[in-house]
C-alpha cells in the first residue's frame, strides 16, 4: 500500500496517514493457506491420509511458509514430517489419528531413548510428527491428535531394577504380580530434533502409546494451553511434555492426565552425544500423574540449570515434585514455588511412595558417574500425600548442597494399599546445607494410622542446617525431631504440637556444634531433648 508524503501536522489528512500506516501493517499480506483436502485428504478416518498430509507439507514449505490446514474430519496416518515456517494447524473438529499398523513409520529416523523400558535393547520408537533441524513451526487450533494407544495386562515379566525392593515388597503382602504393557507399533506421538523457535497451542493431544511430546535439543520452544491425557491404569511410559536437553522452554497454561510423569526434564544420550537442560518455565498448569507431576531425570546425562515451576496444581498423583540424578549430571539453580499437592499411592509398579517430594542422587549401573544436585528451592508449598518425603544424598561419597524448604506444609494420611512404605513425616540425609523453614508436618488420623510412622523430621548425616518455625509431633511414641549425626545446626522457634512427647532426639557419635533457641515456648512437649550417651554433652548448646 502507498503512503502519501504530504501529510498536513496539525490536521484530518495526518490522522488519515497514521490510520493507512497502521492498516498498511495490521492487514498486510496473510500467511497462505494449505488445506489438506485440496491435496487429497478426505477427512474420512478410514483413508490412510499420509500422502496427502505430507504433501500438503512440502508444498507449504517449498512456497516459502504458511499453515497446513486440517478441516474438520478424521485422517489416520502414519509418520509425517514437518518443515521450516510450517504451522500444522488443526480446525475444531478435526482429528490426526496415529496408524495402528508397524509398516506405516518405517523410516529411516528413529527416537533413540537408552534404556527406555518397554523396549529391547536398540529397539526404536516410532513416530506420528516429526522434525530434524526445522525452524519456526508450530502445531496449533482446538483439533485433537489421537495415538490410539494399546495395552495388555499381564503377568510381570520382569523386575524394574530401580524399584526392586518396592516389588519385593509388594509381593511378601500378597499384592499380584500384574501390570500393563504397550502394544506395537510403540508411537511418540510429537518427536522435535534439533528444532528452533517452536510452539505447541491449543490442541489436545489424546492416548499416545509412547512419550505424547518430546523436545529433543531445542531452543525456543512455548507450549500454550495444551491439553494431554492418557490412562492413569494403563499408560505405562506415556509421558505428558518431555523437555530433553533443550533450553529456552516455557510451558504454561496445560493441563496434563497421564498414566507416566506429566512433565519431566531429561537429558537423554544418542552414541556419546548429550546436552544440557537449561533455561526452562513451567507454570499454571494442572497436572494428574499416575507417576510424577513435575520431574527432573531419571535420564540425567546432561546438567540441569536454572529452572523454574511455579503456580501449578498437581492432584492424584503418585509422587508430586522430584529430581532423580542416576547419570552423573549436575543439577542446579532449580526453584520449585506456589504449588498445591495431593498423592495417592498408586499400583506397586508405578515409580513414587504417594510422596509429595524426592530429591536423589544414585547410580544407574555400578559404574555410573555420580552426579550433583545443588542450590534447589521449595517455596509455598501445600502438599498432602501418602508417602515420606525425602531429600537423599548418596552416602559416604557425595552430598546434596544448599537445599532450602520456605513456608511447607506436608500432610501425611495413611495409605490404602497393603504395601506399606511410609515412615517419617519429612526425611534428609546427606545433605550440606539444609535450610527448613516455617515446615509444617501434620499427621491425619482420620482414614487411620500406620505401624511404621515415626518422627515429623529426621536427619541424618546432615551438617550446616538452619531449622526456624517447625511445626510437628511424633505420629506416635519417640521424638518429632530426631537428628542423628547431625553437624552445625541452628535451631529456633521450634512449635510443637499438642501431643509431643519428646520434642528433639540427638544421637550419634559424629553429632557437633548443635545450637536450640526460644523452642517450644509454651512449654508443650512432655520432654524438651534426649540425648544418646555417645553424644558429647559439649556439642549440645542451649540458649
Amino acid at each position: 500500500m502507498m503512503v502519501r508524503k504530504d501529510c498536513s501536522i496539525g490536521n484530518s489528512p495526518l490522522l488519515l496517514c497514521l490510520f493507512l500506516m497502521f492498516s498498511s501493517f495490521s492487514l498486510g499480506a496473510q500467511s497462505p493457506v494449505f488445506n489438506v483436502r485440496d491435496f487429497g485428504a478426505s477427512g474420512d478416518s478410514a483413508q490412510y491420509a499420509q500422502p496427502y498430509l505430507q504433501k500438503a507439507i512440502n508444498a507449504c514449505h517449498a512456497a516459502g511458509g504458511g499453515q497446513v490446514l486440517l478441516p474438520a474430519g478424521a485422517y489416520t496416518t502414519g509418520t509425517i514430517v514437518l518443515k521450516d515456517n510450517v504451522d500444522f494447524h488443526l480446525a475444531p473438529g478435526a482429528t490426526l489419528f496415529a496408524s495402528q499398523r508397524e509398516k506405516d513409520y518405517e523410516n529411516d529416523f528413529v527416537v533413540y531413548k537408552k534404556n527406555d523400558s518397554g523396549k529391547l535393547p536398540g529397539e526404536g520408537t516410532p513416530v506420528l510428527i516429526y522434525a530434524k533441524g526445522a525452524k519456526n513451526i508450530s502445531i496449533s487450533g482446538k483439533g485433537t491428535i489421537h495415538g490410539q494407544a494399546r495395552r495388555t495386562y499381564e503377568p510381570l515379566k520382569s523386575v524394574d531394577g530401580f524399584i526392586a525392593e518396592d516389588t519385593e515388597n509388594a509381593r511378601n503382602s500378597g499384592v499380584e504380580m500384574k501390570m500393563y504393557y504397550k502394544v506395537k507399533p510403540y508411537t511418540c506421538m510429537v518427536f522435535l530434533e534439533d528444532c528452533t523457535d517452536i510452539r505447541i497451542q491449543d490442541i489436545s493431544m489424546i492416548e499416545s502409546t509412547d512419550w505424547t511430546l518430546h523436545f529433543k535439543w531445542c531452543e525456543r520452544a512455548f507450549v500454550d494451553g495444551v491439553y494431554i491425557f492418557s490412562s492413569l491404569e494403563q499408560g505405562v511410559n506415556a509421558d505428558g511434555i518431555d523437555i530433553d536437553g533443550s533450553k529456552d522452554v516455557v510451558v504454561s497454561n496445560c493441563t496434563i492426565i497421564t498414566g507416566d510423569d506429566s512433565i519431566v526434564l531429561k537429558s537423554t544420550i544418542t552414541g556419546e552425544d548429550y546436552r544440557a537442560c537449561e533455561n526452562i518455565t513451567v507454570t499454571n498448569c494442572s497436572l494428574v500423574s499416575t507417576s510424577t507431576g513435575l520431574k527432573l531425570g531419571t535420564e540425567s546425562h546432561g546438567d540441569f540449570r536454572h529452572i523454574t515451576f511455579s503456580n501449578c496444581v498437581i492432584r492424584n498423583s503418585n509422587r508430586g515434585l522430584s529430581i532423580v540424578v542416576r547419570d552423573g549430571a549436575t543439577v542446579s539453580d532449580v526453584l520449585f514455588s506456589n504449588i498445591t499437592i495431593e498423592c495417592d499411592r498408586k499400583h506397586f509398579n508405578w515409580w513414587g511412595n504417594g510422596d509429595p517430594i524426592w530429591l536423589v542422587l544414585k547410580r544407574r549401573f555400578p559404574d555410573s558417574k555420580l552426579g550433583k544436585i545443588q542450590n534447589v528451592t521449595f517455596q509455598n508449598i501445600q502438599a498432602r500425600g501418602q508417602g515420606t518425603s525425602k531429600i537423599e544424598g548418596y552416602p559416604g561419597e557425595q552430598m546434596l548442597e544448599n537445599i532450602r524448604l520456605y513456608n511447607v506444609q506436608l500432610t501425611m494420611e495413611a495409605e490404602d494399599k497393603p504395601d506399606k512404605r511410609a515412615t517419617h513425616g519429612f526425611e534428609a540425609h546427606d545433605v550440606d546445607g539444609l535450610v527448613l523453614s516455617d515446615l509444617t508436618i501434620n499427621w491425619d488420623n482420620s482414614k487411620g494410622t500406620e505401624p511404621k510412622w515415626d518422627a515429623a523430621v529426621a536427619l541424618q548425616r546432615v551438617k550446616n542446617v538452619e531449622m526456624d518455625r517447625v511445626r510437628g509431633k511424633q505420629a506416635a511414641k519417640g521424638s518429632a525431631i530426631r537428628l542423628t549425626e547431625v553437624q552445625n545446626a541452628y535451631i529456633t522457634n521450634t512449635l510443637p504440637q499438642p501431643g509431643t512427647a519428646t520434642l528433639f532426639e540427638v544421637s550419634g557419635a559424629e553429632s557437633r556444634n548443635l545450637v536450640f533457641r526460644d523452642n517450644d515456648p509454651m512449654g508443650i512437649a512432655a520432654q524438651f531433648l534426649a540425648t544418646g550417651k555417645e553424644v558429647e554433652k559439649e556439642e549440645i548448646n542451649l540458649k
